[in-house]
């Protein structure tokens, strides 16, 4: 042992190397991660959620201040794609429609068609959740989508909270089932999230997904059509009470204009519900009733109307 001016050194030597050794054992780690994601094409990032909102700015977010755009393969609501880059290596971000509000027929399609735009498959699945509106049957929902990819889509999977809401028990409950893997929006952390989707790569060792027809069969009462409906009626039918009525709200967050097509959404009975309040028609020229008309059916794009719903005042004689 070394000393200097009485003062033993071999500690500070031992203190640096071993600073040393802790930081090359960080980096490594970080090698072994860029080995494996490297290994496996880069991260391919497939969002799924309800609010396309949503998904649109968390895949903004994930994919930085790099200059892209979602490309659309089809006008009616399809999953997108954009191309990005995450730490030299190549990123790609899927964007789906809201598979609460689709038939059990296009939900495969859809989730087959994630599997086209990230060939060979995704690697990470990002599972956006309101937790105030998160429901025991969107988790059972969600359970049969993620079916779609395989037997371990929920080792790939994360919870990514939308907003700063208190937990219920059924979002805890997917936060179990997804390995207590999560992250919060609010949070705005970009690097913190890349890691997080960086180590889902690497636990699974650069494996990905694929799309698959052996899944577990979602009950009926689970995963029913989505249901569009258009109120007809004329001013002060009292359309907005059936509407309230129909979706079980007391309050909308969109007042209605009778002179404008309002939109309503919500759950009932485990559908997805689209209800679209048509103006007051009534003595406005032809062409204006088409041109309103033919508005009101783009609302319910990509299903079109399923039915109208002729709305009298009680007592009315017409």
């Amino acid at each position: 042992m070394q000393e200097n001016n009485g003062e033993c050194v071999s500690c500070d030597v031992y203190e640096d190397s071993t600073a040393t050794l802790a930081g090359d054992h960080q980096s490594l780690k970080q090698k072994e991660r860029d080995v494996v994601i490297s290994a496996a094409s880069g991260l391919r990032i497939v969002l799924l959620g309800k609010s396309e909102d949503k998904q649109t700015k968390l895949g903004n977010y994930i994919i930085g201040n790099q200059t892209f755009h979602y490309q659309k393969l089809s006008p009616i609501a399809r999953c997108v794609m954009a191309n990005g880059e995450w730490r030299v290596k190549p990123l790609i971000v899927v964007k789906t429609p809201n598979i609460f509000s689709l038939s059990v027929e296009n939900v495969r399609r859809e989730m087959k068609n994630c599997v086209t735009l990230c060939p060979p498959g995704p690697n990470v699945l990002l599972l956006l959740v309101k937790p105030s509106d998160f429901t025991e049957e969107n988790r059972q929902t969600l359970k049969f989508i993620l079916s779609l990819f395989g037997q371990d889509a929920l080792k790939h999977s994360m919870v990514i909270m939308t907003h700063e809401d208190d937990k219920s028990n059924i979002v805890n409950q997917l936060f179990t089932d997804c390995g207590g893997r999560q992250y919060n929006m609010v949070e705005d952390n970009h690097t913190f999230l890349m890691e997080k989707i960086e180590n889902i790569v690497h636990e699974n060792k650069g494996t990905f997904l694929t799309f698959t027809e052996e899944t577990i069969r979602p009950k009926s009462e689970l995963i029913k059509p989505a249901l569009n409906l258009v109120l007809c009626g004329r001013r002060g039918a009292g359309k907005t009470s059936a509407a309230k009525a129909i979706l079980g709200q007391t309050e909308f967050n969109l007042v209605s204009n009778s002179s404008e097509c309002v939109k309503h959404q919500g759950e009932v009975c485990g559908r997805w519900v689209s209800l679209v309040e048509l103006p007051a028609l009534y003595g406005r020229p032809q062409k204006a009733v088409m041109e309103e008309s033919f508005r009101n059916i783009s609302l319910c794009d990509p299903e079109g109307v399923h039915a109208f719903i002729l709305v009298l005042p009680v007592g009315s004689p017409h």
